[in-house]
């Protein structure tokens, strides 16, 4: 029996024959297109004796047994949202793939999510004629992974909302708003507590609305950028380098006061009294030149014994960048602690790349603010 699939399927492979007899003449017998289309031909008259076998899959009249069995008295699949997310995070990939990495590895983890979510809903409303059932099927097969799933995307929600809130409010007014959150939200929760028979739906209803007007503040906020001491830090980058002048900087701010007694020291420099001195495990008395190890790293312990604030500051050379182009940039090697207050400790590790003898500056130990207070370092 030719049915209407299998005459298509014929007349396509007739017309790549005809195609394949034209390319022959028409080359002079060019052997890889009149082999391609020939294979084509075959796999389309394979194809279109297969469909007349099955007759394109219809049921004859008579056939009373395999009516139930036929597709004709499948049910259809019930309409859901996923082609769309699909579609859309197949975009995702595509303007991930020119703009942003990040872009790209979201869209690539929605378009695996989207597909299987629409793979398992076909299976599931095929898997009965009951819709209520078909969707507890689809429950016991994707829950397991959607709850967890679901639970830690909305947490990422809150927790970046939040931060981002934070960061643009001052210090002042974030510890109000959140106190008020924080009050708004022990209300509610006492109000569902007390009232036992609160409506799922209407709890749900006020936490999705909540979760909106949280994410939309959040980027808002992350819109309207940071607050400006925290701009201001990023733009001059405060915590990469350490300021070691006389004046406190960002850094001295809760620093700490002493060292651990394990640290293993190779020199301790004391000011005291407007005099800057260093003493050594096997040299007596105050010394104004010591001696450290090249490329070993060297702890040096700073005590201040005066009475203002003070920081310790260590110079041991420089190097030259080449940065390209013909053009080089020097940088300064030196480390410093934080300032001190009377009494105070604290240590600096360096590790000194060449000797003292082959830089063209000295390397030195000096307290900004103390006029006189240096002491040499000789690498050899």
């Amino acid at each position: 029996m030719i049915t209407t699939g299998s005459k298509f399927l014929y007349g396509l492979g007739s017309a790549t024959s005809i195609a394949a007899i034209l390319w022959f003449i028409a080359n002079d017998g060019g052997s890889i297109g009149v082999v391609s289309l020939a294979f084509l031909a075959v796999a389309l008259f394979f194809m279109g004796a297969i469909a007349s076998f099955v007759r394109d899959g219809h049921v004859l009249s008579t056939d009373t047994d395999a009516h139930a069995s036929s597709n004709a008295a499948q049910r259809n699949v019930g309409r859901s949202w996923f082609p769309v997310g699909t579609a859309f995070s197949a975009g995702m990939v595509a303007v991930g793939l020119v703009s942003s990495p990040g872009i790209f590895k979201v869209g690539i983890c929605l378009l695996f999510a989207m597909l299987g979510q629409w793979l398992i809903k076909n299976w599931s409303d095929r898997a009965s004629s009951d819709a209520a059932y078909n969707e507890k099927v689809r429950a016991w097969v994707v829950h397991p992974l959607e709850i967890p799933v679901g639970g830690a995307i909305v947490l990422a929600i809150i927790v970046l909302s939040f931060s981002r809130i934070m960061l643009s409010l001052s210090k002042e007014s974030g510890l109000i708003v959140f106190s008020v959150m924080a009050a708004l939200v022990l209300t509610f929760g006492s109000m569902v507590s007390v009232r036992r028979g609160a409506s799922r739906r209407v709890i749900g209803a006020v936490a999705g609305v909540v979760l909106v007007a949280l994410s939309g503040t959040g980027i808002a906020f992350a819109l309207d950028g940071e607050r400006h001491e925290l701009v201001e830090a990023a733009a001059e980058d405060h915590f990469a380098h350490r300021a070691c002048g006389e004046e406190a900087e960002e850094t001295d701010e809760d620093a700490a006061r002493s060292v651990s007694a394990k640290s293993s020291v190779a020199a301790t420099v004391i000011l005291r009294d407007g005099r800057l001195f260093a003493e050594m495990d096997g040299w007596n008395g105050e010394l104004t030149s010591i001696t450290l190890q090249r490329s070993n790293p060297s702890t040096i312990l700073f005590v201040n014994e005066d009475d203002h604030e003070h920081r310790m500051v260590v110079e041991y050379g420089k190097i030259v960048e080449d940065l390209g182009g013909g053009v080089s940039k020097d940088t300064v090697l030196e480390a410093c602690t934080s300032l001190i207050t009377k009494g105070g400790t604290q240590a600096v590790s360096i590790v000194i790349p060449k000797p003292s003898f082959a830089s063209e500056e000295p390397y030195s130990i000096t307290v900004p603010g103390v006029e006189g207070a240096s002491i040499e370092i000789q690498v050899p």
